[in-house]
């Protein structure tokens, strides 16, 4: 069964395939649900960010919000606080992917590699698959 719509990394970055039908070509994978999932901003809330027009969010947002809120950390200091604060916003983000009974479960961990930080997930299907993913995010922020 194909869930998710098929991406093409031809050109260095992701684009939605088209089919020889002229439709958006699917697979049967989570990459575009994992990418929508983390990398669109989910609005903060007032205690996160006093300034109300510095909350962002997705414009496709509404009583359902999709996105994590990893751009909270793009400009933090590597701390202990700031990955576990990566780890917590990725799987808050992940979360529906579970809730809506599309996969069994998703464990997520955050390693910080050449002052780079990283968010590996590990997805286990209903059909008994594991799949690896692997986000390299913000490299360069510092270690103090």
């Amino acid at each position: 069964m194909s869930y998710d719509a098929a991406l093409n990394t031809d050109n260095g970055y992701y684009d939605i395939s088209i089919d020889a039908d002229g439709d958006i070509a699917t697979q049967d994978s989570f990459d575009t649900a994992l990418l929508m999932s983390l990398f669109c901003e989910r609005r903060a809330l007032a205690s996160e960010v006093a300034v109300t027009h510095h909350r962002r969010g997705w414009i496709g947002n509404g009583d359902f919000e999709i996105g994590s809120k990893l751009w909270l950390y793009e400009q933090a200091r590597i701390t202990r606080d700031t990955i576990n604060g990566v780890n917590t916003a990725a799987k808050n983000g992940l979360q529906w992917l579970i809730d809506d009974n599309l996969i069994e479960s998703i464990n997520v961990s955050t390693s910080v590699v050449n002052n780079s930080i990283s968010i590996n997930a590990e997805i286990k299907r209903f059909n008994s698959a594991v799949e690896y993913r692997y986000y390299d995010l913000w490299s360069n922020t510092g270690d103090n």
